[in-house]
């Protein structure tokens, strides 16, 4: 599953990101994205993202997958949506 594909996923079943909100994982990736602002460019972005622009949140996603830990998470996120 790559990046758009999950975010749509995520958009089109809420259900879906609390399941990924609530598991180890969600919490650990929630982690990388809050970053040195505490979480503000977080907020703002899942802000837009429910509004319908995801840019800035797949920018994060994107940074994130930078680090092979991130990308784990992204990885174990992304087959767990598939299930």
């Amino acid at each position: 599953m790559n990046q758009h594909d999950m975010m749509s996923r995520l958009q089109r079943d809420p259900g879906a990101a609390q399941r990924v909100m609530e598991s180890a994982d969600g919490q650990a990736l929630m982690q990388m994205l809050s970053g040195p602002d505490g979480g503000a460019g977080l907020q703002q972005a899942m802000a837009q993202a429910s509004a319908g622009n995801t840019a800035q949140l797949a920018s994060m996603l994107r940074q994130v997958m930078q680090s092979p830990e991130g990308a784990a998470l992204i990885r174990n996120i992304g087959g767990n949506l598939l299930k």
